[in-house]
């Protein structure tokens, strides 16, 4: 063969190939324009914006806590609607009775179909894309540090996919009107149960679920966000996606010949494999002090912790610091803090410093707050995590930050969000008093009520401020030691 006519046959190839991505594409542009997914995409904006986006606005500017949404509302709330178009799109060709009609064009199945699946997860790919464009630019303006985490986006997008997919070869393969109604709901149903399980234990299968992506309460702030947990998710949903795209491309109406089949069956068994691969890696997860940790997946570095500088205010002569990420909140730490630590000022072992640290730094996991060092330092942890002791707003936050100081300064033992109920009876007096003196209630003590206990209250409530002082200072250690009884009071 002569060279010229290589090149004559190199040319027509290419124009072949040109003339096919071409025809792909315009065929492409007609099915981003007729897609069922375009008039679903306002309901999709007002779910996120009425629970996802409101969500997150309601939790502390940090960047690893408001992505957390991503996999865990925004996927739960698009899921189904999509799953549902997903199928409607899929069983169009019988659902419409075109059948006929489709198979006499130039075009095969299986580029037909690649053309409606790839509109429809487009526009499932822009909405979400949207939404995280929009929640990441209202947290960068309010963020004080730290940068935005990209796995929990990865996730969300991923699971996306594997939702359009499957409900896309649900409809193709089990093409009926009832179809996209019954994929909706099974995929809801899917919805609740990995929720129920994602909350209700850990481990195993149950990690798969996106509701199971909270990040750790230290994450993102003291140490490294851990993507192990995030990869695996990934893989899974990815290999589902897959497999669903490759189950198109083995039916009759696909087309293609022997070649594509073998493609789409290898490509299949691949996403498989993936699937059941990231199963098996989420069934050897633990939790670490900072996060899910996956042994085959985990990085050593991501336990190393982050460095930052605390930013610090002044507390009645106490230094009050805390991470950068909670900036916004120093002056309510301070103002909360300061009337109680004037209580204890000068007395053994009264904090001459306070410190937010990380959750894994407190002594016990079941407190929030120590004192600890020499001179000692009163080390508390404020999770911003739903459902933690302390509420980042108002007065909760207040009530909670002081009767944490007090109870562990003063008792020694794990504050309580509910009042002084920890401790024996001497050190909840002693409390109570302290904490009224701040001007909580009783509502919020939850003072104890027992006979004894009521008029050691009033008895040392009416002592003298100095000589309630000056006693504390002289019995302190041994009140905080448990050594200190009812009838010694004064």
């Amino acid at each position: 063969m002569t060279a010229a006519a290589m090149s004559l046959g190199y040319r027509r190839a290419r124009a072949v190939r040109v003339a096919w991505l071409a025809s792909a594409g315009r065929l492409l542009r007609i099915e981003l324009r007729r897609n069922a997914m375009i008039w679903l995409l306002p309901v999709l904006g007002a779910l996120f914006w009425f629970d996802a986006y409101r969500t997150a606005m309601s939790y502390p500017a940090v960047w690893d806590l408001r992505a957390s949404v991503l996999p865990a509302k925004v996927v739960i709330d698009f899921a189904a609607l999509v799953a549902g178009a997903s199928a409607w799109m899929g069983a169009r060709e019988t659902r419409c009775r075109t059948c006929g009609l489709v198979t006499t064009t130039p075009q095969p199945g299986w580029t037909r179909r690649s053309a409606t699946l790839a509109a429809t997860l487009t526009w499932v790919i822009v909405a979400y894309l949207a939404c995280v464009a929009l929640l990441y630019a209202a947290t960068a303006v309010q963020v004080t540090w730290g940068g935005p985490p990209w796995w929990p986006v990865a996730v969300g997008a991923a699971a996306l996919a594997a939702v359009c997919t499957i409900g896309f070869a649900a409809g193709t393969f089990f093409a009926s009107r009832f179809t996209p109604l019954l994929t909706a709901v099974a995929v809801f149903v899917l919805e609740v149960v990995g929720f129920r399980s994602a909350v209700g234990a850990f481990g195993g299968y149950r990690l798969l679920s996106p509701a199971g992506s909270a990040p750790g309460q230290d994450a993102g702030l003291f140490y490294p966000y851990l993507p192990d947990l995030a990869i695996a998710q990934a893989m899974f949903f990815t290999g589902l996606a897959v497999a669903a795209v490759s189950a198109l491309g083995l039916s009759r109406a696909a087309g293609g010949g022997a070649r594509l089949r073998v493609a789409a069956a290898a490509a299949g068994l691949a996403g498989l494999v993936a699937a059941g691969v990231s199963t098996g890696l989420v069934g050897t997860a633990r939790v670490g002090p900072n996060g899910v940790v996956i042994a085959a997946l985990h990085d050593a570095g991501s336990d190393q912790p982050l460095r930052y500088a605390p930013v610090c205010a002044d507390a009645t002569g106490v230094p009050v610091c805390i991470h950068p990420a909670f900036r916004s909140y120093l002056p309510k730490v301070t103002a909360a803090l300061g009337p109680v630590i004037s209580l204890v000022a000068g007395l053994p072992g009264a904090p001459v410093r306070v410190s937010e640290v990380a959750t894994s730094l407190v002594a016990s996991t079941n407190q929030q707050a120590d004192v600890a060092g020499t001179p000692p330092v009163y080390r508390f942890a404020m999770p911003p995590t739903p459902g933690s002791f302390v509420q980042i707003a108002g007065e909760n936050f207040t009530q909670s930050l002081q009767i944490a100081f007090v109870t562990t300064v003063i008792g020694g033992s794990a504050p309580s969000a509910n009042g002084p109920e920890t401790g024996n009876l001497a050190q909840q007096v002693v409390e109570t008093v302290l904490l009224r003196r701040v001007g909580l209630t009783d509502g919020t003590l939850n003072p104890p009520t027992n006979a004894a206990a009521v008029a050691a209250i009033r008895r040392f409530a009416a002592l003298p401020a100095a000589t309630r002082h000056a006693w504390l200072a002289a019995h302190v250690p041994a009140l905080r030691a448990g050594q200190i009884t009812l009838a010694e009071l004064p």
